[in-house]
């Protein structure tokens, strides 16, 4: 797997790089009413919404609060589009990383607690050189939020 790594909380993630549109260093988002905790809010990148979620809380480790996101800039991985086009998911994260390259056979299974938050997030652990990297599962996030544009003009959220 060809992966794009990045920093959450201090430790190491990766996702397949395939699945990633672009690396957002500055990514202005406002807040959504009513929105989920995971949602910070959205954001426009070239006429397209972009809903971005809160890797930190997706994975149970809590961080600052949507409000604190209005109007700053925020640094995200945003994925390619999986509905109609004009719709997307952004995951906020501490810091971008580098491209690797992970084994696929070197691809374990993570040893969560049962019923953990973070368990449909992570699809794997890998070690490359000496650096352990959890792997997001994209496609699980997606199925699990999914657009829903007829609610609220400007886009909205489904939490499944």
């Amino acid at each position: 797997m060809r992966g794009l790594s990045f920093l959450l909380n201090g430790e190491h993630y990766a996702v397949d790089v395939t699945l990633v549109e672009k690396v957002m260093r500055k990514m202005t988002v406002t807040p959504v009413p009513s929105a989920p905790d995971e949602v910070i809010g959205i954001a426009n990148l070239k006429g397209r919404v972009v809903t971005v979620l809160s890797l930190h809380e997706l994975l149970g480790l809590r961080e600052k609060q949507k409000g604190d996101y209005y109007i700053h800039a925020v640094k995200a991985i945003v994925f390619k589009s999986f509905s109609d086009g004009k719709d997307q998911i952004g995951l906020h994260i501490d810091e971008p990383g580098n491209l690797i390259d992970i084994d696929d056979n070197a691809i374990r299974l993570p040893s969560l607690p049962t019923g953990a938050e973070e368990s449909f997030c992570i699809s794997g652990i890998a070690e490359t050189g000496n650096t352990l990297y959890r792997i997001i599962n994209i496609d699980s996030i997606i199925s699990k939020y999914k657009i829903k544009r007829e609610n609220v003009p400007n886009g909205g959220i489904e939490n499944e």
